[in-house]
């Protein structure tokens, strides 16, 4: 124990040396420059000091464990179609306000149950019904840009066309009023059957991927990405700005099963190539992808969130602008 204690005590004050700039071997000032001069390193150095120190107070060593190999997780329970209980709809919280087709689409994912592993409704759910019952059709904005946006019979419901400034940039895109989230949810069921279309060719897909892994059959070939002009016509634009993965999520919603899907770095790779993106390095060492100016101009912004947490994070998000830009230029990719 004496030797031990030694060992601690001579480990302390070399710490507590470089803590503040000193050359333990020489007691020389350390030059400037130095790792150990930089405020977060020095204060790192005398908070694992002040431990030795307190180790030695005690006039003991720590015992020292071997972390145990953590148990298995149990695997995690297969997600499940969407269903939302009559009873859970009636908890629906209404807004006396016109609101965003999202911000309806957030409202009901809200109804799902807690801890259940369920299919969510997207905004292109919602928005795919609309269009199909003449609700919401594709029109051209002031802005030059396509958009889903109420027609005649859709006003009747309570649907309207809204506009905004965010960030600089202007928006325009349907709004429901208390009629039309009514209108909605009398029509939730139809909504859910479409998602969960979605969501039975996706596990369609994988599944036919795991078989063909596991050598049960031959992996069927599949053809490269494409979209058609009329597929892409169906492209829903949102009415608020999206992250990139949502943009891919959106396109694939659009193919058949046997197109291979488009993935969020192909896209963003090519606003990197077109100079709206470009990686840039934080003081802390983390990079990242961030709009150049050129990008910012061209409608992506970035948008700060709070992790679970409480950790503050970026993410770059893409207007309707920035989205028809990468569609305009698609048949290229």
């Amino acid at each position: 124990m004496a030797s031990e204690n030694a060992i601690i005590e001579r480990a302390e004050m070399y710490l507590r040396k470089l803590s503040c700039g000193i050359n333990p071997l020489t007691d020389e000032i350390l030059p400037e420059g130095d790792s150990c001069k930089q405020e977060r390193i020095s204060k790192c150095l005398a908070y694992v000091a002040s431990l030795l120190q307190q180790q030695l107070n005690h006039e003991q060593l720590a015992p020292v464990t071997v972390p145990r190999k953590p148990a298995p997780k149990a695997p995690k329970a297969p997600r499940q179609p969407l269903s939302i209980a009559p009873e859970s709809i009636s908890k629906y919280r209404f807004f006396d306000y016109p609101v965003s087709i999202s911000r309806v689409v957030r409202n009901i994912n809200e109804l799902v149950p807690a801890g259940v592993n369920m299919n969510h409704l997207l905004y292109a759910d919602v928005a795919n019904f609309l269009v199909q019952q003449g609700i919401l059709a594709r029109q051209m904005t002031e802005n030059g840009t396509e958009a889903n946006l109420p027609t005649e019979l859709g006003e009747s419901y309570g649907f309207e066309k809204g506009e905004s400034d965010l960030r600089g940039h202007h928006n325009i895109y349907t709004q429901c009023w208390e009629k039309a989230q009514q209108y909605v949810l009398d029509n939730l069921q139809k909504c859910i059957d479409i998602a969960n279309e979605r969501f039975a060719n996706r596990r369609s897909n994988q599944a036919d991927e795991d078989d063909a892994e596991e050598g049960n059959f031959p992996r069927k070939t599949r053809e490269k990405f494409h979209v058609s002009a009329e597929e892409l016509s169906n492209y829903p634009i949102d009415e608020t700005p999206i992250p990139v993965s949502e943009i891919a999520r959106r396109l694939n919603a659009l193919i058949g099963p046997n197109t291979e899907r488009i993935y969020y770095k192909v896209i963003r790779d090519w606003y990197v190539s077109e100079g709206y993106l470009e990686f840039k390095e934080s003081p802390d060492g983390k990079g990242a992808f961030l709009p150049t100016e050129k990008g910012s101009l061209a409608g992506l912004m970035v948008e700060s969130r709070t992790g679970k947490l409480g950790e503050l994070y970026d993410v770059v998000m893409y207007d309707s602008k920035a989205q028809r830009l990468f569609l305009d230029h698609i048949t290229s990719i």
